[in-house]
């Protein structure tokens, strides 16, 4: 009976092995469906599980970031989960932090880190044409997503040197950050100015249900520029301070499992 236990243990030990030690294109090749395609992909793929490349990473089929590369984080496997710290050395976006998928389908980001242009990171979020431009900082200390959408976490963003590319010279807008954090059971961001000629505060609320509501209130500061000041007419009549409110809500449909 014990000779039985320890071949099934050297059995289960090889395969853990032979997976591990595989070819990451191999793996991914087997694993990753192609129809329907994946909300991420990944090519040019070196390595293995435990460490390894990916030249380019991208989003609903937009490039994100290139030169990603990956180490596994094997005292993560002891909680149930499946760990990598992530470093990228594209000089257009920067990404580096940790990134686990935990039971139930959960991913978790830790002390990660993502710089680049607003424009790049739109695109791959699905909205290429949106007409802002800058730089984007995200400072997550840790963030929790179920089927992609966010469900805990803490962080800071910022978008630095932000413009309005419609006319025929970006005008700009200014530098902004969002402080984000759990409050019950919802993760809410308060917006507030950092710099610049829009006076801007608000929240964004996400509900657990996949619902969420925005509200931004956006005043310009006097020595606006006049271009800045016609476009903010734009947004509808101003409040008697002097304030236009963007007010959004809605819920985005969960994310269906490939079959």
């Amino acid at each position: 009976m014990k000779t039985r236990y320890l071949l099934l243990a050297g059995v289960i030990a090889f395969l853990i092995a032979a997976v591990i030690h595989a070819p990451a294109a191999t793996l991914y090749a087997w694993l990753v469906p192609t129809e329907p395609v994946p909300m991420v992909t990944a090519s040019g793929l070196t390595g293995n599980l435990l460490h390894g490349k990916a030249s380019a990473l991208r989003i609903h089929q937009q490039p994100l970031v290139s030169e990603l590369g990956w180490a596994l984080k094997p005292w993560a496997l002891l909680k149930g989960r499946l760990s990598y710290t992530l470093q990228s050395s594209d000089p257009k976006l920067l990404l580096a932090g940790d990134a686990a998928a935990g039971l139930g389908g959960a991913v978790h980001l830790n002390d990660f880190r993502l710089t680049g242009g607003v424009r790049k990171v739109l695109a791959a979020a699905g909205q290429p044409f949106v007409p802002v431009d800058g730089q984007l900082a995200l400072d997550v200390s840790h963030l929790r997503l179920q089927q992609g959408w966010p469900t805990d976490g803490d962080g800071k963003l910022q978008l630095l040197g932000l413009a309005w590319t419609l006319a025929r010279d970006p005008v700009a807008l200014g530098d902004f950050a969002a402080t984000f954090s759990r409050e019950q059971d919802e993760l809410v961001a308060l917006v507030s100015t950092l710099s610049g000629p829009l006076d801007v505060n608000g929240d964004g609320r996400l509900k657990a249900d996949r619902s969420y509501e925005v509200h931004l209130q956006i005043r310009p500061k006097p020595d606006a520029p006049q271009m800045l000041m016609n476009l903010m007419r734009s947004l509808g009549p101003a409040d008697a301070q002097g304030y236009f409110h963007i007010r959004q809500q809605g819920r985005l449909a969960a994310e269906t499992a490939a079959p």
